[in-house]
C-alpha cells in the first residue's frame, strides 16, 4: 500500500534527487522533512481556497478553534501567538480582523489596562456551530481511506510534529 501512496506523491522521483543532493545525515529524516513540506503546503493550499468561500483564513479560523477549545474562557494575544507559533504583529493584525467581524472580544482588566483578554463572541461562537458541521463532509471523506490504526497513528505523529514544532 506504501507504494501506492508514493506513486501518488507529486514528483517522487524530485523529491529522491533533492534527499540524495541535501543529505548529510540521516537521509530518512530529510525524507520524511521534506515529504511533510510538501504535504504541509498542498494542505494549507486545499484549506484557504475552501475557507475563502467563508472570507476566513486558516490563521482566523485556528484562533477560533483555539478560543473555543480552551479550557480558559480568555486568552491573551501573546498566549495564541505562543500555541500558534507565530508572531505576535501577525495574531495582532488578525485579531482586529476577527474584532471587525465580531467573532472575538477584546477586553481589559481594570488593574492592567495594557494587557488584552480575547474570548469568542457570540457570532464566533454562532459561525463555529455553522461552520464545524459543514466541514464534517470534507473531512470524513478526505480521511475516509484511512484505517483506525492509521488514523490513531496520524493524530499521534500530529501532535508529535506540533509539540517538536517548538524546536524549529
Amino acid at each position: 500500500e506504501a507504494i501506492v501512496i508514493i506513486e501518488k506523491f507529486p514528483d517522487i522521483k524530485g523529491l529522491n534527487l533533492l534527499i540524495q543532493e541535501y543529505t548529510t545525515g540521516n537521509s530518512d529524516i530529510i525524507g520524511a522533512f521534506f515529504s511533510f513540506l510538501f504535504t504541509s503546503q498542498k494542505f494549507s493550499g486545499k484549506m484557504e481556497g475552501f475557507l475563502t468561500k467563508f472570507n476566513l483564513t486558516s490563521t482566523q479560523l485556528s484562533i477560533l478553534l483555539l478560543l473555543h477549545s480552551n479550557k480558559n474562557p480568555f486568552e491573551t494575544p501573546s498566549g495564541i501567538a505562543k500555541n500558534l507559533g507565530l508572531p505576535i504583529p501577525t495574531i495582532s493584525n488578525v485579531l482586529k480582523t476577527l474584532h471587525k467581524k465580531e467573532y472575538i472580544q477584546k477586553q481589559t482588566l481594570p488593574k492592567n489596562k495594557k494587557s488584552s483578554y480575547i474570548s469568542l463572541d457570540k457570532n464566533g461562537i454562532d459561525f463555529l456551530k455553522f461552520f464545524i458541521p459543514l466541514c464534517r463532509k470534507k473531512y470524513e471523506d478526505f480521511l475516509s481511506n484511512f484505517n483506525i490504526k492509521e488514523l490513531n497513528n496520524l493524530e499521534d505523529l500530529s501532535l508529535k510534529i506540533f509539540s517538536n514544532l517548538d524546536f524549529f
